[in-house]
Parts: C-alpha cells; sequence; structure tokens
C-alpha cells in the first residue's frame, strides 16, 4: 500500500488553532475519533460532513485541562450502554456448552438486575469477554459474537444509524464516534490513516490484556462487517491484514470477514477503498427511518438521554477512555521536540497528581511507558512498513534527532532493524 503522507498544513481557522494547539506536526497522519475538547454539538454529528473534515476539526492536539471531564479515568466508571452486549454474550456462550454462572462470576454483571438502561464499566465487560473465551467451546465463537453484538442494533442506540445517507457516513459514525463506540465496540478505538484510495483503520484497545489481544480484535472486526451490513443492507467491500500467522481455522475467518485476508502484516487493520465510501445506502435500509432518529442523531451530543425503540432512556456518554486519551497525547507530543512533555505535564493537563495516573492507568491493564511504547511502535512501523521512508524522513517525524538513536528505538520497539522492516 504505497500510502503518502502529507505534509504540514496550515490550520484552517481559529477554531481549529484551539482545538488542535501544539499539534504542529500533523504531516504523518490524520487521528480519527472524538477529541477530548468537543467543539459544537452541529460540528461534532453533522451528518453531512466527509471523513477528511471530520478529521480535520476532531484533530490531535495536546488538550488542555479543560478536557478532563470528557476523559474516562477509572476502569470501574459506568459508561457502557451494555444491555444488548451482555445479552448477545451469553446467547452465543450457553449456545457453545458455558455455564451461565460461570459466565458471570467475577464480573459484577448480574443477569436479573439488567435493564435496556444499564450502564456498565470497561472492567466489568472485559471480564465477561474473558469469561466468554475461556468457558465457550469453538474457534469462531469470536466471529459469532460479533455478528451476534450486530443482530442487536435495531433495538439498540445503533438504530439511529439509519438516518445515514451512504457508507462514508456510517463509517465514520460507526467506528469514529464515541457516543456509539460505547454501545457497540466499548474496547476498541481506531486510529484512521488514509491516502488518496484508501483508508486503513488500525485498532487500539483499552483494558484488553496480550493474551485476550486476538480474540478481541476477530470480535471486533466481525462486529464491524455484520454491523455495516446490518444498516447498510448489504455486504460493504473490506479488506483485513492480522499481525498473526495464517490460523487453521481460516475458513471461519472467510466466512465472516470474507476473502481479502492478509497475515503477518505490520498492523491489525480493516482497509477500505474509497470509491466504496461514496455509495449510498440501500433505500430498503432507512425506509423505516423515524423522525426521532434523525433527531437522535443530530442532537446525541447535547443530550444526556434517549429513547430506544423499546421506550427505554439510555445514557449516552461523548467521552473518551483513559488510555486512548494517553496515546492521542503521546502521538501529539512526540513530534514537537519539547524535553518537558511526559507524565507530570500530561498529568497537569487532566488535573491529578501523577502517582493518581499511574493508579488508574494501572485498572485499566496498562501505564503510561507501555502506550508509548504501543504509539512509537505503530508510527515505526507505519512509516517504515508502510511508507517505506528513509531512516532520516522517518526519525524526523518520529521526533528523534539522530540516526543511531533511532536504529535502536526501533529496532527495540519492533524486533527488526529499520531495513528488516522496508523489505
Amino acid at each position: 500500500m504505497d500510502l503518502m503522507l502529507p505534509r504540514l498544513n496550515a490550520l484552517r481557522d481559529s477554531e481549529d488553532e484551539a482545538a488542535i494547539a501544539g499539534a504542529e506536526y500533523r504531516h504523518s497522519t490524520r487521528l480519527s475519533g472524538v477529541g477530548v475538547s468537543v467543539k459544537s454539538d452541529a460540528d461534532m454529528v453533522n451528518m453531512g460532513v466527509t471523513v477528511k473534515d471530520d478529521a480535520n476539526e476532531l484533530g490531535m492536539g495536546i488538550i488542555d485541562s479543560a478536557g478532563s471531564a470528557h476523559v474516562v479515568m477509572s476502569s470501574q466508571d459506568k459508561v457502557i450502554v451494555g444491555y444488548w452486549l451482555v445479552r448477545a454474550a451469553l446467547n452465543v456462550a450457553l449456545s457453545r456448552g458455558a455455564n451461565k454462572n460461570k459466565l458471570l462470576r467475577g464480573t459484577g454483571i448480574f443477569e436479573d438486575a439488567l435493564q435496556h438502561q444499564s450502564l456498565l464499566s470497561t472492567k466489568q465487560y472485559s471480564s465477561l469477554l474473558v469469561n466468554v473465551q475461556s468457558q465457550a467451546r469453538g474457534g469462531d465463537v469470536s466471529f459469532l459474537l460479533g455478528g451476534a453484538f450486530a443482530s442487536q442494533w435495531l433495538s439498540s442506540p445503533l438504530n439511529a444509524l439509519k438516518a445515514c445517507e451512504n457508507v462514508e457516513q456510517l463509517l465514520l459514525h460507526l467506528v469514529q464516534r464515541q457516543t456509539y463506540r460505547w454501545c457497540s465496540l466499548p474496547l476498541c478505538q481506531f486510529q484512521r490513516f488514509e491516502n488518496a484510495d484508501q483508508i486503513m483503520l488500525v485498532p487500539q484497545f483499552t483494558g484488553v490484556s496480550s493474551k485476550q489481544l486476538p480474540f478481541s480484535i476477530e470480535v471486533a472486526f466481525a462486529s464491524v462487517v455484520a454491523l455495516m451490513k446490518s444498516i447498510a443492507n448489504k455486504r460493504i467491500r473490506l479488506s483485513f491484514s492480522f499481525t498473526e500467522s495464517r490460523p487453521r481455522n481460516i475458513a471461519d475467518y472467510e466466512t465472516h470477514l470474507g476473502l481479502k485476508l492478509s497475515f503477518n502484516s505490520a498492523f491489525n487493520s480493516i482497509c477500505i477503498e474509497k470509491d466504496v465510501l461514496r455509495q449510498p445506502l440501500e433505500l430498503t435500509a432507512q425506509s423505516d427511518c423515524s423522525a426521532e432518529s434523525h433527531v437522535f442523531l443530530e442532537d446525541v451530543v447535547s443530550i444526556s438521554a434517549t429513547q430506544t425503540k423499546e421506550g427505554a432512556s439510555i445514557e449516552l456518554q461523548n467521552r473518551l477512555s483513559l488510555p486512548d486519551f494517553v496515546r492521542r497525547y503521546v502521538y501529539a507530543s512526540s513530534n514537537t521536540q519539547a524535553a518537558n512533555i511526559g507524565l507530570p505535564e500530561l498529568a497537569e493537563t487532566l488535573n491529578v497528581s501523577v502517582a493518581t495516573l499511574k493508579r488508574k492507568l494501572k485498572e485499566y491493564g496498562t501505564s503510561y511507558r507501555a502506550l508509548c511504547e504501543e504509539v512509537q511502535r505503530n508510527h515505526a512501523l507505519l512509516l517504515l512498513s508502510v511508507h517505506k521512508m528513509s531512516n532520516e524522513t522517518a526519525a524526523n517525524a518520529m521526533g528523534i534527532n539522530d540516526l543511531p538513536n533511532f536504529r535502536r528505538t526501533v529496532k527495540r520497539l519492533t524486533g527488526k532493524t529499520p531495513s528488516e522492516l522496508r523489505i
């Protein structure tokens, strides 16, 4: 894939300058996802914006302390609209021989207390998926979970996505809007890269262990495929890459994801051609779209609750998880080449002490150092494996001044030399 990195562009207006202060390095990528500093309700949910415009307005700055109110600081904060997700997980696991009591053990989830408006924490939801993975039998359980989550979309807040006019709008809201993230893929946030022809979505996970990661990737990819197919009323042409080797159960991958699969890749990613983004959605997918759905879609950020198809009140959150916020902060600051940007400055940005920030990250099963290395590793892989940049250009893009240090850093992060990554 020949992705050409755009050069540094001037900020388009004064509003953007406030939102992306400190993001001078935006020469390398556009990062997807709702930023922590929300501009205006109309800007954030306007269904007419293009993916490019959305990325520009939600750019990646070092956010000031006012943004801390929009960060999910604790893994125990209840922000996941989880009724449909739990029901789907239980149904799949029970059909594959799991015991219901064991599935819910240690999660803090009680089936008799589940209501349509119930909210879960990332810790609860992650614990449930760990139990499903360990108890349900079959190599296709992850794919079945993704499909089962998608089957619930009409009864969940995702039913508002019937108002999307084309694939571009659907993809934008499904994988990049925080309000929808918490009722579809709560543990996954996609980082977005693009060239003239393609968009590449790289998943980043919150509260997922390395052992659980391959399973979680399969769940997320299968869920995106099934949701887009259900909402668009047609199969959307996507391709997938995996860092893992070709699996034995390749037939399960082909059945649930399609035939465009590659393994032993630099990234786990979803790729979509831009000509596909422009395709209109089928009229049958929108024929029963009510005025209420349109109102919800336009005003989702400005209201604290909405009504589901069954009439239950649902709390929606336009918030970013702490690990995702840290990733954005690190990615934004890494290219400023400022020596005084680090953990203390991040803690100050979030209005917490360094000790508190470390403790909160530990709740998510990660650390500031681990997130820094993840960001650096992905950046290095993108520059060298995808863009085939020279050492000098890649080092400059990563904010590293001398080439020996750059080569050592790349080897430490990826296990390969820059030359090996460019092959």
